[in-house]
């Protein structure tokens, strides 16, 4: 009979396993993000981590004279004053058809804006490897807030979609100082 030495469990938890090799290989570690997705026209713009956003219908906009058209106005949010931003207008994009628009929130209390959208925000997952390298042209006002993307490749399609990382704030605050006619 062979005599086994006794382990602590330490080491027999830390020991290699029979057969385990002692080489690694240099393999990239594939990442996965879920965000969420909304288009503007034909954009793909991605909700920032951590940012509380909200989907409502469209509520009554108060208009504000002598700004530009794509400030549509305020809206009340729970007491809140938000400006509502039309980026179809502000970006030169056509809409999509679409059967009803919403209105995004991002952001809240005084630093909340809301955007009208075509479509419900979509749910995507994305690895690292989809992850782009260089952006394509993007429109001036917005590409400075585009800060990287994704191309996500569809299941049922083979033309694959651009989604952008939108950094809203920076993009709100800039944009507030162009409101005025």
């Amino acid at each position: 009979m062979r005599k086994v030495p006794k382990l602590t469990p330490s080491q027999a938890l830390n020991r290699p396993l029979i057969g385990q090799a002692e080489t690694h290989t240099d393999v990239e570690e594939i990442k996965t993000s879920r965000r969420l997705g909304f288009y503007i026209g034909v954009l793909g713009f991605l909700i920032a981590e951590q940012t509380t956003s909200e989907l409502t219908e469209i509520l009554p906009i108060c208009p504000i004279p002598f700004t530009a058209n794509w400030l549509l106005g305020l809206i009340n949010l729970r007491g809140n004053l938000v400006p509502v931003f039309d980026l179809h207008k502000l970006l030169q994009l056509e809409k999509r058809a679409v059967k009803k628009q919403m209105l995004l929130i991002l952001g809240e209390g005084q630093k909340a804006g809301a955007i009208v959208i075509d479509s419900l925000p979509i749910p995507l997952t994305f690895t690292n490897t989809e992850e782009l390298t260089t952006l394509p042209r993007l429109p001036d006002m917005i590409k400075a807030y585009a800060t990287s993307g994704y191309e996500k490749k569809n299941d049922d399609d083979k033309k694959a979609q651009l989604w952008f990382n939108f950094d809203h704030q920076n993009f709100f605050d800039s944009i507030a100082t162009k409101v005025g006619l």
